[in-house]
């Protein structure tokens, strides 16, 4: 039987993207449930991993369908992979008792807003996850919130602007950056998030236009085999 992705959607911009693709390609069913839309989540046990995606509120925001999600993704954990993806490592770690946080140095604030690149640790270097992945990564980041790691939980990779880029805690794997994106998708969220991308960062929005396009076919690459890995994990 063909495997059942369940996936946690915050706001319309941030869909699965590359992760439908996938999903499509190799036959899996992929269901969707807007969070703030409906508190009605199906039973987590009938399907056979969870992906949580992106959004533009904070894990340590109230925002509706927050509790019921957070339950899903503590029952989920141990029982199936799960993969967070930027809010959504926030979630994971939150849910398993991080702190999440807005990013501060020298008490500014920090963003990282556009194409980048993340080193593996050796134990990311080591992990199912990035299995057969160059170090280093070249991602897609957007986000302005990090997470202190969970107990017991383990680095996987790291840049020196923001340390925690990803962890993993038995088969529950955080990634702070973006794989699954594609060119019309960050296009629309220059567009529609451009005022939150130029307040505390200099984001040149034709640069991060272009290297869209530039690592479509990277993105897809590397989106596909993390998702091979992540569901063999």
């Amino acid at each position: 039987m063909s495997k059942k992705l369940l996936v946690f959607q915050h706001v319309e911009r941030e869909h699965p993207s590359n992760i439908a693709l996938y999903a499509k390609e190799h036959g899996m069913g992929l269901d969707i449930v807007r969070i703030s839309e409906t508190a009605d989540i199906p039973d987590i046990a009938s399907y056979d991993a969870l992906v949580v995606m992106g959004g533009s509120m904070g894990a340590y925001e109230d925002y509706p369908g927050k509790e019921a999600e957070l339950a899903a993704i503590r029952e989920a954990i141990g029982t199936m992979p799960v993969l967070g993806i930027c809010l959504g490592s926030q979630l994971l770690a939150y849910a398993l008792g991080a702190k999440v946080y807005p990013y501060m140095v020298d008490g500014k604030r920090v963003k990282e807003v556009g194409y980048g690149a993340v080193e593996l640790t050796d134990e990311g270097k080591a992990s199912p996850l990035f299995r057969g992945l160059p170090s280093p990564l070249t991602v897609l980041q957007w986000h302005g919130d990090t997470f202190e790691l969970p107990d017991g939980a383990t680095l996987l990779a790291t840049n020196s602007v923001c340390r925690n880029q990803a962890f993993s805690k038995g088969n529950a794997f955080g990634v702070q950056f973006h794989v699954e994106v594609t060119p019309e998708l960050v296009a629309e969220w220059v567009a529609d998030d451009g005022s939150w991308a130029h307040t505390d960062h200099d984001m040149n929005d034709g640069t991060v236009v272009a290297d869209a396009k530039k690592y479509a076919e990277h993105m897809k690459r590397q989106c596909f085999a993390l998702m091979d890995n992540f569901l063999g994990a």
